[in-house]
């Protein structure tokens, strides 16, 4: 836990790729090789902190459920969550939230003519995530859920999006 208190306290000030092993070592009044015996590197230790965070969402049947448990979960972490987004640490967790949407989020499978629609809107509830954590989760989370659902509701109904 301290490993990872360290890496989130030097994300205020550094990006994870300034941060070194040294570093959180130094801060965790730790040495190296304790270090070593759980982590690969810093960016193991992130990743199992956005991991951690991710499996804190608790799966629901709904996709309106869903929704409004992962913008509760963020807003709920929003320290964590916006150090880890709002700083850009992971340059891959776009990616990463996608897959974890894709996995989780209870949606009728796509169609061939879906998929562009599903496809899109994952990768949008990515990145209405992350520009969330960026504004400092000023909204609150369930007029995010709320935005969310709605376009969840109007792209894969295929009619035209009310909130576009």
């Amino acid at each position: 836990m301290v490993i990872r208190q360290s890496l989130l306290s030097l994300l205020e000030s550094q990006t994870i790729d300034k941060i070194t092993v040294a570093d959180i070592c130094r801060l965790s009044e730790i040495n190296r090789a304790t270090f070593y015996r759980h982590y690969e590197n810093q960016y193991s230790v992130l990743f199992e902190l956005e991991d951690d965070l991710l499996n804190q969402i608790q799966p629901a049947q709904e996709a309106e459920a869903f929704l409004e448990a992962v913008f509760g979960v963020f807003q709920e972490k929003r320290e964590e969550w916006g150090l880890l987004l709002a700083t850009h640490a992971d340059q891959g967790f776009s990616d990463r939230l996608y897959r974890f949407f894709l996995e989780r989020l209870p949606l009728i499978q796509p169609s061939p003519r879906r998929e562009l629609r599903h496809s899109f809107l994952l990768h949008g509830l990515s990145g209405l995530l992350i520009h969330w954590a960026e504004r400092n989760f000023r909204e609150p989370a369930r007029e995010m859920a709320d935005c969310a659902i709605q376009l969840l509701h109007d792209l894969m109904s295929g009619g035209e999006p009310s909130l576009i």
